[in-house]
């Protein structure tokens, strides 16, 4: 072999240069297996929209061609240097509308955008869960809710989340469809029937299952023998989740402790870790305020933005403005600094090389129906294998 071919050949580049991880093509070996994964360089290609001269590359193993772009969250994306500011103001309480003002794009393109921050902060937030060693549940775990709508009041949805009692950690969310409830004029009582007959009426055991499927993702993360002391308010659709749980699982150990929701949001309170996460929501998410116009149209939206908040409060947010500058990551010891957006976005995460949970898998894959919308659903579908 040649002095130039051995160069060619060779997995370890120049110093300094840009290394990629692993093949992008998940049907080859070398996606999951990078230790024995060799590459060549493949030649350079000029990017259409900033003229930047781009290394290409092709996998030794599955012939595979790709390039260092492929390994940048902004991989396809034609306005991609938007990607970072449009995530940093998605979580500072604008609308789409405003923020496609701010930019000069439209309000389709801000959406798109969001939707592919979103994806990569739900794989970003696994990341951490199951990093080495797997994160590992050592404080009160609280769980409750908030409500909010999608497309119009009479689709209400109920988000779940799971924080920590002492880090303000969100371990994890997932979302249950409504009922509308509450005081209705006759007018209004006759249209929920006449859209629950055309559109099915939402499971009235949604908030049981999602409260379930929230709990039992925290159970795994417990020290071997511990057992899980989980706060929550009298919601009567807990106890019967945790019943259902108990009887599953041959009585699992689950201490739980309910506080009344009528009880004053206080810090000496035992759900002001969660209540302190509904309200920055409320604050720093548009569609989530009680008297807007810039409510989400898709449940599927809303919960995009949410995987944006969790990444944000648990990576970026301090833990308090004045008196504490670490953040939820740091107190659990995933993270030991804060982060910003350059940071998280620094590098292209995988499906298929971190599991998410089912319910998140169908986020990921934006497959969360809206029944306003029918079979009208964009569903991400990853083009040329990754």
């Amino acid at each position: 072999m040649t002095a130039t071919r051995h160069r060619r050949a060779r997995r370890i580049p120049r110093r300094g240069g840009f290394r990629p991880p692993h093949c992008p093509n998940p049907r080859c070996p070398g996606h999951l297996d990078p230790e024995h994964w060799r590459y060549i360089k493949n030649g350079h290609y000029r990017s259409p929209r900033d003229g930047r001269r781009l290394q290409r590359y092709r996998c030794r193993r599955c012939g595979r061609e790709f390039s260092a772009r492929t390994f940048s969250p902004s991989y396809w994306l034609r306005r991609r240097e938007l990607l970072r500011p449009i995530l940093a103001w998605a979580v500072e309480g604008p609308g789409l509308r405003q923020m496609a003002r701010h930019f000069g794009v439209s309000h389709s393109t801000v959406a798109r955008h969001i939707a592919r921050g979103a994806r990569h902060c739900l794989l970003f937030h696994r990341r951490q869960l199951d990093r080495r060693p797997p994160l590992e549940l050592r404080e009160p775990a609280v769980l409750d809710g908030f409500e909010s709508f999608a497309y119009s009041q009479y689709h209400p949805f109920h988000i779940h989340l799971a924080v920590g009692g002492r880090s303000t950690f969100i371990y994890g969310f997932n979302d249950a469809p409504l009922r509308r409830k509450g005081t209705m004029t006759p007018f209004q009582k006759r249209r929920r029937a006449e859209m629950e007959q055309k559109q099915g009426r939402p499971d009235p055991k949604a908030v049981e299952r999602g409260f379930a499927e929230l709990v039992e993702e925290l159970l795994p993360r417990l020290p071997e023998g511990e057992p899980l002391e989980l706060h929550s308010d009298d919601h009567p659709a807990y106890r019967r989740a945790l019943r259902q749980i108990r009887r599953r699982r041959g009585g699992v150990a689950i201490r739980h402790r309910i506080t009344s929701s009528r009880a004053r949001r206080t810090t000496s309170n035992p759900l002001f870790p969660v209540n302190l996460a509904d309200l920055r929501i409320r604050h720093g998410q548009a569609n989530h305020r009680r008297e807007t116009i810039a409510f989400s149209k898709h449940l599927q939206a809303a919960l995009e933005r949410m995987a944006l908040f969790t990444v944000w409060s648990n990576c970026v947010k301090r833990r308090s403005e004045n008196h504490d500058a670490t953040t939820a990551a740091m107190a659990v010891g995933v993270l030991e600094r804060r982060l910003g957006w350059k940071e998280i976005l620094g590098r292209r995460l995988f499906p298929g090389r971190l599991k998410l949970s089912r319910r998140w898998q169908s986020y990921y894959e934006r497959k969360v129906p809206s029944p306003i919308y029918g079979p009208r659903l964009a569903q991400h579908a990853r083009a040329y294998a990754f």
